[in-house]
């Protein structure tokens, strides 16, 4: 096995275990077991759980980004059927992404008190998901004549709404939450914007 497919193991296994036990339930021996790795290939490539924890942020976003970056939308020019095209994609991508919750939605909630560092990095990559989201929705807004928020309150809502429902989905324990209620912003944009898509 390669170096990149040992490190890359032990994020997958470290992700899942967070996702289902959180960050302070999660030990570096559990990580090892479920990767199939030693401990001694964990130290090669962290220094800690904290810096695996900070890597794995990182590794999973890009990850997501992937995900998100590569829908059908991409290859539309019209700005709003592609900001619609782009929402029609996160929901077909949402059980994928988010059926097991959201990283930093657990760091932000076990770690934004105790953890300054994991606090600052979990702030900044909402932000970068934010910005990305106001990217993507800004032609809503441009196009909806003060019937919509500017895209900066855009955006933010589409993540509040996100996060919102990646929790409810969790506690009922039902991923297709998040697609409905993803499908529901969808859906009043549509109505202010008078364009069924």
């Amino acid at each position: 096995m390669s170096e990149s497919e040992s490190r890359e193991r032990l994020l997958a296994a470290a992700k899942a275990l967070m996702l289902s036990q959180g960050y302070a339930g999660t030990t570096v021996d559990s990580i090892c077991e479920r990767a199939g790795l030693t401990k001694g290939s964990f130290y090669h490539f962290f220094k800690s759980k904290e810096a695996l924890g900070l890597a794995m942020l990182e590794w999973s976003l890009q990850k997501g980004g992937e995900i998100l970056g590569a829908g059908p939308h991409v290859a539309i020019t019209d700005p709003v059927p592609r900001a619609f095209a782009f929402m029609g994609h996160v929901e077909a991508s949402a059980v994928e992404l988010w059926a097991n919750g959201c990283l930093l939605g657990v760091y932000a909630s076990e770690l934004a008190e105790t953890n300054d560092r994991m606090q600052a990095t979990v702030s900044r990559m909402f932000s970068e998901v934010n910005a990305y989201f106001v990217t993507e929705l800004s032609p809503l807004s441009e196009a909806a004549d003060g019937r919509l928020p500017d895209a900066a309150d855009l955006g933010e809502q589409y993540l509040t709404l996100l996060e919102g429902a990646i929790v409810l989905s969790k506690a009922y324990r039902d991923p297709k939450r998040i697609v409905t209620a993803l499908q529901g912003f969808r859906a009043n944009i549509e109505r202010a914007l008078n364009t069924p898509v």
